[in-house]
């Protein structure tokens, strides 16, 4: 997510993290150490002039 960025959806569901499967990842390491993150460890980054309201 730093590297690559990530977008922040209000679907009406708690926090939830999607992507595609890929058989190097540690599944239950990665789902162990996101579930540890909190909203507020997040920055947001205005793109005015890239997105309108």
């Amino acid at each position: 997510m730093k590297t690559y960025g990530m977008l922040v959806a209000d679907n009406g569901s708690n926090w939830y993290i999607s992507g595609a499967p890929d058989a190097r990842w540690n599944n239950d390491k990665l789902v162990s150490e996101l579930g540890s993150v909190k909203g507020s460890s997040f920055e947001v980054i205005r793109m005015d002039g890239l997105v309108t309201p």
